[in-house]
């Protein structure tokens, strides 16, 4: 019997399906659970739609999901992890975070961002998959960050109000001057309250 170096439990039951390029079915789902919120919103996209774009039968995405929401809100995990994962071992990366939050990249993400928090107000299973999700990341502000529960909430309300950058376009203001009023706001609220870590 082979021995492996690897820490990860071995998997029970077949291998994970993955399309012609390697991708497991969850990652395309989750993939195209993102596409479908950006071009259509959280109301719009409907399983069978991101059950089409994942090249999956549609009763296929409940192998891998509870429902709509669940999916929809992993998804919008996945997105905020490509920027978050290695940022947060300190305050500075919390800087660092909303600085890259606003750059044109992440665009995308801040719509999917917007439509999940706005599906809260009408879905009470999106809020409370959104409620587990911000309790298990306030932690990680608190013990990564050493942020208070209190401005853990303060920045997850800077991150949701950045997530509406793209929609106030009636001011005409640069990206580089928004960038320097995001890092003021953040300097004014962390500076002081950091200089003895």
């Amino acid at each position: 019997m082979a021995t492996s170096d690897s820490t990860e439990p071995a998997r029970l039951g077949r291998p994970p399906k993955v399309d012609l390029h390697g991708r497991p079915t969850r990652e395309r789902l989750l993939r195209a659970a993102a596409d479908a919120c950006v071009e259509f919103g959280y109301e719009g996209a409907t399983l069978s739609d991101i059950a089409r774009r994942a090249d999956v039968s549609t009763p296929a995405v409940y192998s891998h999901f509870s429902g709509k929401a669940d999916l929809l809100v992993e998804a919008c995990q996945g997105e905020l992890n490509t920027i978050s994962s290695s940022r947060l071992r300190e305050v500075e990366g919390l800087r660092e975070l909303a600085r890259q939050w606003i750059q044109p990249d992440f665009r995308r993400s801040r719509i999917i961002v917007a439509e999940i928090h706005c599906a809260a107000i009408r879905q009470p299973e999106v809020a409370e998959l959104l409620r587990s999700w911000q309790q298990l990341t306030t932690n990680t502000l608190e013990t990564r960050a050493g942020l208070t529960t209190a401005q853990a909430q303060q920045f997850f309300l800077l991150l949701i109000g950045l997530a509406h950058l793209d929609q106030v376009m009636g001011i005409d203001v640069t990206a580089e001057a928004t960038e320097a009023e995001v890092a003021a706001v953040l300097e004014g609220w962390l500076g002081e309250r950091y200089l003895d870590r």
